[in-house]
């Protein structure tokens, strides 16, 4: 039984084809949930009519362009009518339980200010895409019990130190008045920032296995199960954000202690992106980097002084979480062995030296 009254805020961006599934899953949630706001970024498709013809409750609110999923989450946050609130992605049906879940696990940790379900693959409900991320030490999130079998998860609530946002809730009473997603990032690794900011911040992000969703093909134009290629979008801020969230976030110390197996990341990754013809992706990327310079300045400085925990308090090794869906050849297999050998040594000496 849940003590407190819970909203839900829907992330939506041309989800027509989802939105029906996901808030019937929302209203089977229970009488906990008393608040339900669809934030709805530049949607060109009939989502937004659906919505208001079929669910009268949902309250839906325009931002009249893409302004980014980040950018939704922080206008759900701000809109909310509780503290606690649960975001879902427009391809995610939370599954009965999710808000006990979530709610018992908050509740259970005083310092935590994010909860994450086990996002399950609704073509394959038996398997898990993740429980959460842990921080990658090369700059991306690496994914807790990706591809294991719902039946062995073990049900333990897990500080980790990233968040994916498919299905979380978080509790905007513990965070206050601090930044929540970094809207310059726009698409890709702002969740991954988020979580990596906050639990430098001294702040804990949990996985919850217990609390369970579906989760569908992912966003429209864009997501790889959906289109079936890495599309222009996904390249450009996929590299953009990973070297933006390494800028912005990682100490000096960090950056010095782990430059062999970064500098021989960012080799592998332009020779790649010359093989598959992204060369023009990384030039945009390099090119937005650069002007979003002042920005990442103006986190550094803030971070000083927020910081309560060392980069290494947070950062895991092991050998760096490239997307499953990427098909390697022989040539790339062989980059990817040298790129985990030098990770792991890098990793073996960093961790001996630090304090």
């Amino acid at each position: 039984m849940i003590a407190r009254s819970v909203s839900v805020g829907v992330v939506n961006h041309n989800g027509e084809s989802y939105l029906k599934r996901t808030l019937r899953a929302v209203e089977r949630l229970g009488s906990a949930v008393d608040d339900i706001v669809l934030i709805d970024s530049g949607s060109t498709d009939r989502g937004v009519a659906l919505v208001r013809e079929n669910f009268p409750r949902v309250r839906v609110i325009p931002l009249g362009s893409n302004l980014g999923p980040g950018a939704a989450r922080n206008r759900a946050i701000r809109e909310a009518e509780h503290d606690r609130l649960l975001l879902v992605d427009n391809d995610v049906e939370p599954l009965p339980g999710c808000i006990e879940a979530l709610t018992e696990a908050l509740d259970g940790h005083c310092n935590a200010i994010v909860a994450m379900a086990a996002v399950l693959d609704e073509r394959a409900p038996d398997m898990v895409q993740h429980v959460g991320a842990y921080p990658h030490f090369l700059g991306a999130p690496a994914l807790l019990a990706a591809d294991a079998f719902v039946a062995r998860l073990d049900g333990v609530v897990r500080v980790v130190g990233s968040a994916i946002t498919s299905c979380l809730m978080v509790d905007r009473a513990r965070f206050g008045d601090r930044r929540w997603f970094d809207e310059r990032l726009f698409l890709y690794f702002e969740d991954h920032e988020f979580g990596m900011r906050a639990s430098l911040q001294g702040y804990d992000c949990l996985s919850v296995p217990s609390a369970r969703c579906l989760h569908r093909a992912g966003t429209i134009g864009v997501s790889i199960r959906e289109t079936g290629r890495f599309t222009p979008i996904r390249v450009r801020y996929t590299i953009r954000n990973r070297w933006l969230t390494i800028l912005m976030l990682y100490q000096a110390r960090t950056l010095l202690r782990f430059a062999p197996a970064l500098a021989v990341f960012e080799v592998l990754q332009l020779l790649g992106g010359l093989r598959k013809g992204w060369i023009g992706h990384w030039l945009w990327a390099a090119g937005s980097t650069v002007r979003t310079l002042p920005h990442v300045l103006r986190v550094r400085l803030a971070m000083r002084e927020s910081r309560r925990r060392p980069d290494l308090d947070i950062l895991i090794g092991g050998p760096f979480p490239f997307n499953k869906a990427m098909h390697r050849s022989a040539l790339e297999r062989a980059a990817q062995r040298a790129l985990d050998l030098i990770a792991r040594l890098n990793w073996r000496m960093a961790s001996r030296r630090a304090p």
